[in-house]
């Protein structure tokens, strides 16, 4: 795993939980390892923005890493990058709520029943994921904040996950806004689970 910060407060976050849980081949970008509110290695510190993911690239490719997971500044988004045969496809943040959503489903065996949280503009196809797992998925209005207020009307244990295609991801009922931290921990699970199966990511999703 190499990740990236970019500059900002999910650094020491990200790794304590990776080594916590058992992650010990995880590569931090020095590069953009300082708190610097000026950016200086990007143009933007958005890991929507495949450049801010450049350093991390050739780190990745130079130490035969598998994944990359870049956080942005306030570490409640993140992004992927794959590494396969030689480049790094980056996903985007409808394709990563796909694999969260199959993931998450495939190591519940209660999952049947639970509710999956997104927005109107986020894709269909996490719906179509879902559903073929029994997850029922109630839509609302772009915002997190609109996600939040649908997880405070469920009981306890009903909820699954909440995303939406900004790179925001919620897989607990911790809190009640997109959470960079336990995205990152879960993304490296699902990571490692195909890898022990022979496959990336990309051949996953």
């Amino acid at each position: 795993i190499v990740y990236t910060s970019l500059h900002g407060s999910g650094r020491d976050y990200v790794l304590k939980t990776l080594e916590r849980a058992g992650f010990t081949q995880v590569s931090l970008v020095e590069q953009q390892a300082e708190f610097d509110g000026d950016f200086p290695t990007v143009a933007k510190p958005n890991p929507e923005d495949k450049a801010a993911f450049a350093i991390a690239e050739e780190i990745a490719l130079a130490n035969g890493a598998d994944v990359i997971i870049g956080t942005d500044p306030d570490c409640d988004r993140i992004g992927i990058g794959v590494v396969k045969d030689g480049s790094v496809e980056c996903l985007t943040g409808n394709q990563t709520g796909v694999l969260l959503i199959d993931f998450l489903a495939r190591m519940d065996e209660n999952a049947a029943g639970k509710k999956l949280i997104t927005t109107i503009v986020t894709s269909d196809m996490g719906k179509a994921a879902a559903e073929s797992y029994g997850v029922e998925v109630i839509k609302t209005f772009t915002g997190f904040k609109n996600i939040g207020a649908v997880m405070n009307e469920l009981k306890p244990g009903q909820y699954f996950m909440g995303y939406e295609e900004s790179y925001g991801y919620l897989p607990g009922e911790h809190a009640r806004d997109k959470d960079g931290v336990s995205a990152a921990l879960v993304i490296c699970q699902m990571a490692a689970y195909w890898k022990a199966q022979g496959k990336t990511l990309v051949e996953a999703l």
